[in-house]
């Protein structure tokens, strides 16, 4: 008898896996400098290398899925994180370490479109959002982990490498399990896609909200424990208090959105949540006690989570929604790639410590901005 709970589970645990491989360079950045990666823009490169190859990866996913099944698909994904992983620990410089990056980055990305497919396939009605909700919140879970344990093992980088490697390639043996063999490409029938002139509008400006509101997200993870560590802090201290991130947006990441739903008021919601992590980002620049702002950052980015997937799912008609995700992930991905490079830059440019959580309250402000181009086209759109 299939149990889909703990199927759930195990695709759970395999994104966690994934979320503290993605964190691994920004637990460690400050010890990359000078190894891996020759400065800081590089090390954000390194970071956003994870997500490139997202962006070549996200539109044929489906088409793979289609063809291999989803079974074959998460093996491949969790198969090319350990690859990717072990080449970044074996990496003697810079090329070689965003190959890696490279590599585990387009593992992941099979990975995280097939595990959303696959919950889809298997929960409907009520049951749906607490199932999203547990799949999402393992990869916040999974950087939290990462920030907390890869410092714990002090200035031995390379170890850091090796075990976020080893997290991954154990992945693979319950995902061997979690489903039968034969399993095909899920329950809906693959069919020629492509979205309505009217849909390009608001998936495109949902997707900018996605992209700059995760960026932030990610900037402030990769390069808040250097700017403590700037001010004295040491790596494990920055490392655990910028963990708090993480582990503020767990409690809320699953119900959250579906709160906000229930109240009526959406996207004042998702407002006020954007612009309260702003603020407390620049509470951090500005030298305050870090915890709280932290803690309070992580848990003001847990509602628009879901709020914005469901602005994209608005946009997006049945039988547009292959392809419109294909897009969509294409965008977030895209994003991720290219926003945390130039977050580095802005300190190599500037010599600030905390110019990256400035660029990330800019990348905020982007995320505002694209609410009402959303509402604008979504209304036309509705006419």
């Amino acid at each position: 008898m299939r149990n889909r709970w703990a199927e759930l589970a195990i695709l759970a645990a395999s994104r966690a896996a994934m979320g503290a491989q993605f964190q691994v360079v920004g637990a460690l950045g400050p010890l990359l400098i000078g190894s891996l990666a020759a400065d800081w823009a590089q090390l954000g490169t390194l970071i956003g290398a994870y997500s490139a190859s997202g962006v070549l990866i996200a539109l044929p996913a489906g088409i793979v899925m289609a063809r291999l099944g989803d079974r074959a698909v998460l093996l491949l994904g969790v198969g090319l994180m350990a690859l990717g992983g072990v080449a970044l620990a074996l990496a003697g410089g810079f090329g070689m370490a965003m190959a890696g990056r490279l590599v585990s980055g387009a593992g992941g990305a099979l990975l995280a479109i097939a595990c959303a497919k696959m919950v889809l396939d298997r929960f409907s009605g009520a049951a749906l959002s607490p199932a999203l909700g547990l799949m999402l919140v393992a990869w916040p879970c999974g950087i939290g982990i990462s920030l907390v344990v890869l410092p714990l093992l002090g200035a031995d980088w390379r170890a850091g490498l090796w075990l976020s490697a080893a997290v991954c390639a154990a992945s693979f043996v319950p995902l061997w399990f979690a489903l039968p063999k034969g399993d095909g490409a899920g329950a809906a029938t693959a069919r020629r896609g492509g979205l309505l002139r009217s849909e390009w509008g608001p998936l495109l400006s949902a997707g900018a909200i996605w992209g700059f509101y995760n960026a932030a997200f990610v900037v402030a993870l990769g390069f808040t424990p250097a700017l403590l560590v700037s001010r004295g802090w040491t790596t494990e201290a920055a490392g655990g208090v910028t963990a708090l991130v993480s582990f503020g947006i767990l409690p809320l990441l699953p119900l959250g959105g579906a709160l906000a739903e229930r109240m009526g008021r959406p996207i004042l919601i998702t407002v006020a949540c954007m612009v309260g992590m702003a603020g407390c980002l620049l509470a951090v620049v500005a030298g305050l006690a870090p915890w709280p702002w932290l803690l309070a950052f992580g848990m003001l980015a847990a509602p628009p989570a879901s709020l914005v997937m469901a602005m994209v799912g608005r946009a997006l008609s049945a039988p547009s929604r292959a392809f419109g995700m294909g897009v969509h992930y294409t965008l977030f991905y895209g994003s991720l790639a290219a926003l945390p490079p130039l977050a580095g830059l802005a300190r190599d440019v500037s010599q600030a410590p905390a110019a990256p959580l400035l660029a990330g309250v800019g990348f905020l402000g982007i995320a505002l901005a694209a609410v009402p181009a959303y509402l604008h086209m979504a209304s036309r759109k509705m006419a």
